[in-house]
């Protein structure tokens, strides 16, 4: 520490002498600031070492040696925002002695006055307050270099420099490195410059394993420092990256993002429409509003006391908890500002912050913890905290498939009872305690469904770490994927099943067969709900229609009709479904499942050969990562039965809100009854109780919303973007508007296309077929069996469609969501977060989709039909 440099100097009656030699020279001297330093160098290294200080040193690194050890200078002053000491003090690699240790630390703190150091101190006006020593494990360095995380006139990217062994050389400048460009928004990398001399170790960091996971590590350090970083890192043989120091980056920043982030300016507000948009991927009405803006704030405010939150943690996360979601252009838009904030109040913060962006496809922010470390805590007393939300986690997660089986019994207890066959002649008093039924479990009760999601976000990041770690090769980045696929009784799948032994009713009935192939499909229901030749069949579309025809994509956006209401839409998937000869998707997935159990044993044999602690070689890596892989399967199970019940249960709510607005009707009060959508659930609740401020005049709110939302939903905002605190965005604001899609009826010109695209694999292996650029689900008429599925986003309700193709490309999404998971499930080669997808990629060309690299290309001919 500096009070040992402090008391060796008082000892050995070193500072007067130091201090004369300082005054007498010349700086413009180089020849005098060199016998300056010389002479202030002998008198350090020779005078003796206290007893003291010697005594501590060898107790101290006494459980290191005989293992390389390195002695690192730190000091007081050595890097601030406007000065930097890179370089000008000493550190002495390679020692494993106490002896060498000892005489290390004297040429370390007699660095202090190296000429150069003496020379930067003169000719900028800066000195160091004090000086320390660090004595560290040497890691054996296959690679080093320097992080930035704000490249020089370029804030949106960051800049990685690199060298073969240890990072000496870079830092002297002896070598000229390989350089990185790495853009911070979605870590997209790209190589500048390769290094002047090869090496082998190169190619185990160049990868997008490696180069992503520090370029993530460096935004956690960036965000902890509150500003711009310059960081040292060093990658031992092993694979394992080492972060060695980091120090502010001496140049001013040339963005305000930092400036927002240590309060100097405006607080910007970074939103994104990420994963929200699969569940609502249209403009919003207010009632859906409504009910998710509180939706949303119950539940992460009631995960956060499940898991022990204190209450002045909770008090303090109070706004921004209110602001989870927000509307930008009527659209549903996180607050990723909020959410980050929220996240990195909870231990492991920054870590749970990534996952979430894995988890939902999000962007990162700069975000800090809302809830600063209270310096005033004890350590004991941050212990006693951090231990009650591990316990209070282990106790959540320990009954976590009972919580979620208790919640299915509790959707379908309102769904019975709320079936719309019964809810034709209920009085509206009835109907608004059904909606206050509803507004109860999505607020109240939906604790046990979150942990589900909970689950599935750390389970899924951990597994990819450890799998990242343990086979950090380009060609595995994808393996966590592998693991995942066609997981047993996951209800994505079941749908498809279902209409395939509906297609094969079909096929098997050469009545069937003409009738649907020569009548629109309202026309085929009519003539099947008539006559009785048809009546297996039509009982077979009922009973898929009780069970899971309240399935379809927007099925949470309330103002989306289900294939129970309009069956007859259904029946358009399933003319696709009848027009394919072979291709079960039971048969599909069990080819799958031997896949993905013939990776595990291959994954397993491996890990089993890697001890976990060394020593004890009946401890392997498989029993971590095997532990891993169930919770990480098991989660994604439970979460995917729990949005199941969502979606029954907003299916429920859909129809007992129609029926108040049919009530309103006939009130007088309505034109219409779906004009209910544009109130509030509050509104709802007021007008029907008779505590409504202006009853007689709904239809003048309900056109002005109306013309609203139709004025807002016809801009298109980006799907991320940052705006001033309290601000909103607009079509004028400056801000890049949302690429259109492209359609059958309007295609991109035909001719010949050479484009890669980038994006983020979450199924591995390839494809190459006619794509397929779809606006929504009810599109599927328009797929051919084997395309490639080009679209924004997608929801559980295309899950139909997904044994009809070949490959996904979204332009949203991310690992866990519905698309990934459904993909995974067939074995779907898949890459999301592709931008402009469905812009760049015309409708029947042909493309090469890569789920293990996450590229898409787009290929040569553009095919006609």
């Amino acid at each position: 520490s500096n009070r040992a440099l402090d008391a060796f100097l008082e000892e050995s009656s070193l500072m007067p002498r130091i201090e004369r030699t300082l005054a007498s020279i010349d700086p413009r001297s180089v020849e005098a600031v060199r016998a300056a330093s010389g002479a202030i160098a002998r008198l350090v290294i020779e005078s003796p070492l206290p007893a003291a200080i010697a005594a501590d040193l060898d107790l101290a690194i006494a459980h290191l040696l005989p293992h390389p050890v390195i002695v690192r200078s730190s000091a007081i002053g050595e890097d601030s925002t406007d000065a930097s000491f890179a370089g000008q003090l000493d550190s002495i690699a390679d020692l494993t002695t106490a002896a060498g240790v000892r005489q290390a630390l004297l040429q370390v703190w007699a660095s202090r006055w190296s000429a150069r150091s003496i020379v930067y101190q003169l000719t900028r006006g800066k000195s160091l307050a004090g000086m320390g020593a660090i004595v560290q494990r040497q890691v054996a360095s296959a690679i080093s270099g320097v992080l930035f995380t704000e490249s020089p006139g370029r804030s949106t990217e960051m800049t990685i420099e690199y060298c073969s062994g240890a990072g000496d050389a870079l830092v002297s400048g002896r070598v000229n490195p390989g350089r990185l460009s790495i853009v911070r928004e979605d870590f997209r990398w790209s190589k500048q410059a390769a290094l002047e001399e090869p090496s082998s170790a190169e190619a185990r960091f160049v990868n997008d394993v490696q180069v992503r996971s520090l370029a993530r590590r460096a935004l956690e350090i960036e965000r902890a420092f509150s500003r711009p970083q310059d960081i040292e890192w060093t990658m031992a043989g092993d694979g394992r990256v080492w972060i060695v120091q980091a120090r502010p980056i001496t140049a001013r920043p040339s963005s305000d993002r930092f400036k927002a982030y240590v309060g100097e300016a405006t607080r910007q507000i970074a939103w994104s429409n990420a994963n929200v948009n699969e569940n609502f991927p249209e403009p919003i009405s207010p009632l859906l509003y409504s009910i998710a803006r509180t939706g949303y704030y119950h539940y992460f405010r009631n995960l956060g006391r499940a898991f022990g939150f204190s209450r002045r943690r909770l008090a303090a996360m109070e706004e921004p908890l209110r602001q989870i979601i927000g509307v930008q252009g009527a659209r549903m838009y996180y607050n990723l500002t909020s959410i980050h904030g929220v996240l990195r109040s909870a231990p492991l913060g920054d870590l749970l912050a990534s996952w979430f962006n894995q988890f939902t496809g999000a962007e990162d922010t700069t975000a800090p913890a809302i809830v600063k470390r209270r310096r005033t805590l004890s350590k004991a007393a941050e212990y006693c905290e951090l231990a009650l939300i591990v316990v209070r986690a282990i106790w959540q997660y320990a009954f976590v498939t009972r919580r979620v089986e208790q919640f299915e019994r509790t959707v379908d207890a309102f769904a019975a009872r709320t079936h719309p066959a019964q809810l034709k002649d209920r009085p509206r008093r009835a109907l608004l305690d059904d909606l206050r039924a509803f507004r109860d479990i999505r607020n109240n009760r939906w604790k046990n469904a979150s942990l589900a999601d909970t689950a599935a976000m750390v389970c899924y990041g951990g597994l990819k770490r450890s799998l990242g770690r343990a086979f950090p090769s380009a060609d595995q980045a994808a393996l966590h994927n592998s693991l995942l696929k066609a997981l047993p009784n996951l209800p994505s799948g079941m749908p498809a099943v279902k209409l395939w032994e509906l297609s094969r009713l079909v096929r098997s009935d050469t009545r069937l067969l003409d009738l649907l192939g020569h009548q629109s499909s309202a026309e085929a229901l009519a003539a099947i709900r008539r006559e009785p030749q048809f009546a297996p069949f039509a009982a077979a579309l009922d009973r898929f229609l009780e069970d899971w025809g309240f399935r379809r994509s927007g099925e949470l956006m309330l103002t989306v009709p289900s294939f129970q209401e309009e069956p007859e839409a259904l029946l358009d998937i399933i003319k696709a479904y009848v027009g394919m000869e072979e291709g079960s998707p039971e048969n599909h997935l069990r080819l799958q499942r031997r896949e993905r159990l013939a990776e595990t044993e291959r994954v397993a044999a491996v890990l089993r050969t890697r001890s976990l602690v060394r020593g004890l070689p009946f401890l392997h890596k498989w029993h971590v990562v095997a532990v891993q892989l169930r919770w990480t399967q098991q989660s994604i199970l439970l979460r995917e039965r729990a949005r199941l019940k969502q979606a029954l249960l907003y299916n429920r709510l859909r129809r007992i809100v129609l029926a108040l607005g049919e009530r309103l009707v006939e009130d007088g009060r309505f034109d219409r009854a779906e004009d209910i959508f544009f109130l509030t659930a509050d509104e709802i609740d007021d007008v029907v109780t008779g505590s409504a401020m202006f009853p007689h005049h709904l239809r003048e709110l309900v056109a002005m919303r109306r013309a609203a939302q139709r004025d807002l939903g016809a801009s298109k905002p980006p799907d991320s973007l940052t705006i001033p605190d309290g601000e909103y965005w607009h079509a004028e604001s400056g801000l890049p508007q949302a690429a259109g899609h492209q359609t059958a009826e309007g295609p991109a010109e035909a001719g010949r296309y050479e484009t890669e695209m980038n994006g983020l694999g979450v199924c591995g292996g390839s494809a190459t077929a006619r794509a397929a650029v779809l606006d929504d689900v009810s599109d599927a008429h328009r797929l051919k069996p084997g395309d490639v599925l080009i679209t924004r986003q997608t929801d559980p309700g295309w899950g139909a469609v997904f044994p009809l193709i070949s490959g996904l490309v979204m332009e949203r999404g991310g690992m866990l969501s519905h698309g990934a998971i459904i993909a995974r499930e067939f074995g779907i080669p898949s890459v999301v977060g592709v931008a402009n997808a469905t812009r760049a990629i015309p409708h029947g060309g042909r493309v090469h989709v890569d789920g293990d690299r996450g590229t898409v290309r787009v290929l040569s001919e553009v095919e006609n039909g």
